[in-house]
């Protein structure tokens, strides 16, 4: 019993990482809105980061936990690829590899918004421009594109032993698929009107779902498991 309880809330990683990140998104974007865009004034930005430092705060803590949990999910899809399909390969050790990377790129743009905060950082405009950008894309390609990996390959190993339902798996076909063309958002402007950003913010919305109805399904799988 205490074994099956263990894993239902390894199991659940999945879930918390995903409340854990919409929390964060909660206080910088309703909390506190105006949330700033790449494109937006320097005035606008510091005024932003300044007037909200608490909230801002708040983001960056929920997403350092968010990434946590994440890599405990990456780790359960690990063993449990590793349980249905022992001849699996290395894609067990690419799904790892993939949740590990972008539990990091979610940490360091928790970092770097928080850094934001500082009235130091917010007040001079070119390095408070560069570090927006840079926690955009620690926050957006840098996290969807590792997904893919994560995604794909557990999809593929659990649809195919019936582990996950067969929906789930489109859906993660086409979250790796997103993911993967997210990257394209390095190739275009700073600009949170492009088409390249908006393909960046499908890959995070699918992923996420992705993970939230995978591990959902996980956990009812554990709960489905006669205990000896």
């Amino acid at each position: 019993m205490a074994t099956a309880g263990w894993e239902r809330l390894w199991a659940g990683s999945g879930v918390v990482c995903v409340v854990l990140f919409g929390c964060g998104l909660f206080f910088a974007d309703v909390v506190a809105p105006g949330y700033p865009a790449l494109d937006d004034p320097p005035a606008e930005i510091e005024r932003y980061f300044l007037d909200n430092e608490q909230e801002v705060r708040a983001l960056g803590f929920f997403h350092v936990l968010a990434a946590v949990a994440l890599l405990f999910f990456a780790a359960y899809v690990r063993a449990l690829m590793r349980r249905v399909e022992p001849e699996g390969g290395g894609l067990p050790a690419l799904a790892l590899a993939g949740g590990v990377t972008a539990a990091a790129f979610l940490l360091l743009s928790a970092l770097l918004f928080r850094t934001l905060a500082e009235p130091a950082v917010a007040g001079d405009d070119a390095t408070q421009h560069a570090v927006l950008v840079l926690s955009y894309l620690a926050g957006g390609p840098a996290i969807a594109v590792p997904l893919a990996p994560l995604i794909g390959a557990c999809s593929l190993v659990a649809v195919r032993r019936g582990v996950l339902p067969a929906w789930i798996g489109w859906l993660g076909a086409a979250a790796a698929a997103f993911s993967l063309v997210s990257a394209s958002m390095l190739l275009g402007p700073a600009d949170n009107n492009s088409a390249l950003f908006g393909l960046v913010l499908m890959a995070a919305g699918l992923a996420f779902l992705w993970v939230l109805a995978a591990s959902v399904a996980m956990v009812k799988r554990v709960e489905s498991v006669p205990e000896s």
